[in-house]
């Protein structure tokens, strides 16, 4: 396969004729498993993907072509956005963070939209893209509608779901799973039920049945032995839980499993049924080229992996972020699947083999390996200054027209960049990292290899405030994320953030906000 290089075809960079293009920009963005919005340069909606749909539940046609967003009122004077607005359309690369979802506004406004009562407190974060036409001038504006907060929720859920995986041969314990994965025992039951569908205790019996009807296979074992081998007593609950769920006793189980072996070409009716029940359609990508067309207009790094792992495109916005000046290091030497650093020491393996499965997967908050990149491609001269970068790594399948798995996405949206002085930099990254924790001035410092005192004066000579005024800035800025989630409590959302409560925290919260905790939460709702 012939290996894209975007610094040798510069024209590609461009959307050089909008017009004829945009079909094209549309039916690949179409592929994103993200909601993705496209405005012409005068404001008028063009393109909402599938996923657009799906979020909001606004029929396309009642957005595209008749919503301007440079005109709505809502928008530029309710949310106060028009100045965000006029330098996005001017050309700037522009995010917003956590901006509630105006699901009101939007069920009022269209016919079609069918909101959830669920749904009233959801937080995105949103990133303004334009793209630029030959002449420099803005052809389109690609919004992307990142809704972190849930897919947070979902990775939480996941982490208990795959402790219990792992562990299910022990005994049941909530607070044990909770303290796993940094939870309240009552946050992560509720938010279990809302991600998995069903309560963790259930889930864990499902996973048992479905070890006991394993083990049920091995005729050299009794019934009793089958139990014990998975953890429990045939004589116990779970012989009726078994039942329940399954239908039939163990031993009923056993027979009719022994009759399917002898004649494995029949199927039950459910079972039958159950395999030929007919997907939806995935979207798919007609050729390569449009692919890597579209994604070298995006001003965001975006690399396209082949199915076996080997990397077959990157954008310029990635050779600049990495100041890579040969893709020949890259192109035919570099495999994902292979990367002992991003699967073992940065810990994605999974994430990495889940994608490659034909898995939609977010990795948030990931620090890029800059001394790496910089050794491999034998350069750090224009981004000497950066000590670290953060960013959330989307990725995603791309399928071809017959089905198969035909390329992995990712993309990196930077969250933090840490960069001027090294020690100042360290010591707000390390603070941003394990704002959980109590505050520790002399052991920041000596992480930093500084006085406690010098580092006091770098620190608010560079950022404006002290290390432990950043400290508590970062504390309430969590706090305030989570007295968002109407799940918690206002106890559990201080004790979510590492916070005594009641205690002196709430008047420090108070003396941030202007506001009890309380009264902020009455103001977001």
């Amino acid at each position: 396969m012939e290996k894209h290089n975007p610094l040798g075809k510069k024209s590609v960079a461009f959307l050089s004729r909008p017009f004829e293009q945009k079909q094209e920009l549309f039916s690949v963005l179409e592929l994103f498993p993200i909601p993705m919005e496209v405005f012409s340069a005068d404001g008028i909606s063009r393109f909402v993907n599938q996923a657009f749909v799906d979020f909001f539940r606004i029929q396309a046609e009642e957005i595209v072509g008749r919503f301007n967003i440079l005109e709505d009122p809502y928008i530029n004077h309710k949310l106060g956005l028009s100045a965000y607005l006029s330098r996005v359309f001017n050309g700037e690369i522009l995010s917003l963070y956590d901006l509630r979802v105006p699901f009101e506004e939007i069920g009022n406004r269209y016919a079609s939209a069918q909101i959830r009562s669920t749904e009233s407190h959801m937080y995105q974060d949103i990133i303004c893209l334009p793209l630029r036409s030959e002449d420099d001038s803005v052809a389109y504006v690609v919004t992307v509608f990142m809704t972190k907060h849930i897919y947070r929720m979902r990775l939480d859920a996941m982490k208990a779901k795959e402790y219990m995986d792992v562990n299910w041969r022990d005994d049941f314990d909530l607070d044990r799973i909770a303290k796993a994965v940094g939870m309240s025992r009552h946050h992560l039951a509720r938010l279990f039920k809302k991600m998995i569908g069903m309560t963790p205790y259930s889930y864990y019996q499902e996973v048992k049945v479905e070890k006991i009807k394993e083990a049920l296979g091995d005729t050299s074992l009794s019934i009793s032995q089958v139990f014990a081998s998975c953890g429990v007593d045939y004589s116990g609950s779970f012989a009726k839980a078994f039942k329940s769920r399954v239908g039939m006793t163990p031993t009923q189980y056993r027979k009719d499993h022994e009759v399917r072996q002898k004649a494995p070409g029949t199927l039950k009716l459910a079972e039958a049924a159950e395999l030929f029940t007919p997907q939806p359609p995935r979207p798919f990508c007609e050729t390569e080229s449009r692919l890597f067309r579209i994604a070298e207009l995006f001003p965001i790094p975006i690399q396209i992996f082949e199915p076996g792992g080997d990397i077959v495109f990157i954008n310029e916005a990635t050779l600049k972020m990495w100041n890579v000046l040969d893709t020949s290091l890259i192109f035919g030497k570099y495999n994902l699947l292979r990367d002992s650093l991003v699967n073992e020491v940065f810990g994605m393996r999974d994430e990495i083999r889940r994608t490659f499965q034909g898995e939609i997967v977010l990795i948030p908050d990931i620090r890029l390996p800059l001394e790496s990149f910089w050794e491999w491609y034998k350069t750090r001269s224009d981004v000497c200054d950066i000590e670290a970068i953060y960013t959330d790594i989307l990725n995603f399948p791309v399928f071809g027209p017959d089905g198969g798995l035909e390329h992995i996405v990712a993309i990196f949206f930077t969250s933090r960049v840490y960069s001027g002085r090294s020690d100042v930099a360290k010591a707000r990254e390390y603070l941003d990292n394990h704002w959980r924790e109590e505050f520790d001035g002399a052991k920041l410092a000596k992480m930093v290899r500084l006085s406690s005192s010098h580092l006091s004066r770098l620190f608010k000579k560079h950022t404006g405030m002290t290390p432990y005024g950043y400290y508590q800035e970062i504390k309430i800025d969590k706090l305030k994320a989570a007295l968002r989630d109407e799940n918690l409590s206002i106890g559990e959302a201080f004790i979510s953030c590492g916070f005594e409560y009641p205690g002196n925290s709430t008047r420090v919260f108070k003396e941030k906000t202007g506001m009890t905790p309380s009264e902020y939460r009455k103001t977001i709702k």
